[in-house]
């Protein structure tokens, strides 16, 4: 029984030092290499997924094989006019060759990013030098020339680096900026270009509603013309059936009557003063039409008496 128990250890701890040092795990975003001898090892045996079989002696090799990122410092660069800009550029690069990426730079993630350092910055320096500054800052996109400067930074970039075994995917401008006694004078300029064409479209809103109010003010003297001219049609219709209903209703007895009527009303007042006395009696023959008249409106207000109440003719 005691002999089992010491067998048993004795082939855990076998098994945990073959495991610790025969045995390698990878992540799923590694790539290993074994360096036996100064020999590299591409295709270590595998055991079963991400569980590979090397020696005691070996040195293994993590490479990680997703994308990685440059990022450089503000680094001060002068256009074509010598206008000098500040720039920090960044680049993403992968491992596609492994073991040639294991021989030409041994240094791993830090050799390569001193590599792209000095080759990056070296083409920013010749590139921004080909453009002004209207075409690196600029708010019509038809001028700016930025996306042409990043691929021809990156054509420039990507010689030799599959030698290295790794691949630059992408290069460009992470931060582009003015220093700061460049930026003073950048901004007034760009100042005067906004203010010119905001004077530009003021003067077109200015022409136009100027022509908008002349073609309403001609359209308004084209309606009040209409308006006048059948207004004036209908106060003649409308005088036209007035003067024929007066002269329909001047004709009848009643309205001679009534004129006479009024006709004597008026010759009293304009002929009586405050200290005038008439003496009216119905002989005379300027009164006359008063009491005719006054019998008139006598025995028609006793007609509509009678009509209001019959009791009335009792």
């Amino acid at each position: 029984m005691r002999k089992l128990a010491i067998g048993t250890i004795v082939a855990v701890v076998l098994i945990v030092l073959f495991c610790e040092l025969c045995t390698v795990v990878a992540k799923p975003y590694q790539k290993i290499l074994l360096d036996r001898f100064g020999k590299i090892i591409s295709h270590p045996t595998r055991i079963c997924y991400n569980w590979f079989l090397c020696y005691p002696t070996d040195r293994v090799i993590r490479l990680d094989m997703r994308l990685h990122l440059y990022q450089s410092d503000n680094r001060e660069v002068s256009t074509s006019a010598g206008e000098p800009i500040s720039i920090r550029t960044f680049a993403l690069w992968k491992i596609v060759d492994p073991v040639l990426y294991v021989d030409r730079l041994p240094g791993g993630t830090p050799a390569v990013q001193r590599y792209l350092d000095n080759k990056i910055q070296s083409a920013v320096l010749k590139q921004i030098g080909h453009y002004t500054l209207d075409e690196m800052f600029n708010v019509d996109v038809k001028k700016l020339k930025m996306q042409q400067a990043e691929q021809n930074i990156q054509k420039k970039v990507d010689i030799g680096m599959q030698s290295l075994g790794i691949d630059v995917v992408k290069v460009g401008f992470a931060r582009m900026t003015f220093p700061p006694d460049v930026a003073a004078r950048v901004y007034q300029r760009m100042t005067a270009e906004r203010n010119k064409i905001a004077s530009e479209y003021i003067n077109q809103g200015e022409k136009l509603a100027q022509i908008k109010i002349a073609q309403g003010r001609e359209q308004a003297t084209e309606i009040r013309s209409a308006a006048s001219k059948k207004a004036a049609i209908i106060r003649g219709q409308a005088d036209a059936s007035a003067y024929a209903i007066l002269n329909s209703v001047q004709e009848t007895p009643q309205a001679r009557q009534f004129y006479r009527f009024w006709k004597s009303l008026q010759l009293f007042q304009n002929s009586m003063g405050n200290t005038t006395y008439w003496v009216l009696t119905p002989n005379n023959p300027v009164t006359e039409p008063l009491f005719t008249q006054l019998k008139m409106v006598e025995g028609a207000g006793a007609k509509s008496l009678i009509k209001a109440d019959p009791r009335a003719a009792k």
